[in-house]
């Protein structure tokens, strides 16, 4: 499993203690880059050809609220959708030898 898929699911599970970094990590690991900040807000956007999404997080001390915690990671999943553990360890390059 990489990095990222870690800390996604670490970020899923416990929502609660998640810091600006880790979130910051998480997004710019999915491709989401950081347009602006307008006051407390980071504004972080993702564009591949027609795909194009935003996710807003609000940012007071170190720590990000749950709600825009797991607004992250949906927008995440949305792009992205996970495997299941079983499944991406078979979907290896293997061939069908007869």
């Amino acid at each position: 499993m990489s990095k990222r898929e870690k800390l996604r699911r670490k970020l899923r599970n416990n929502p609660e203690n998640a810091t600006m970094q880790e979130v910051e990590t998480l997004l710019s690991r999915f491709g989401f880059t950081l347009a602006r900040i307008s006051g407390s807000h980071h504004i972080y956007e993702y564009e591949a050809g027609d795909l194009w999404k935003q996710v807003i997080v609000p940012l007071h001390g170190n720590k990000v609220k749950r709600i825009y915690v797991k607004k992250v990671v949906e927008a995440i999943d949305e792009l992205f959708p996970e495997e299941p553990e079983d499944q991406a360890e078979e979907s290896g390059d293997h061939e069908n030898i007869e």
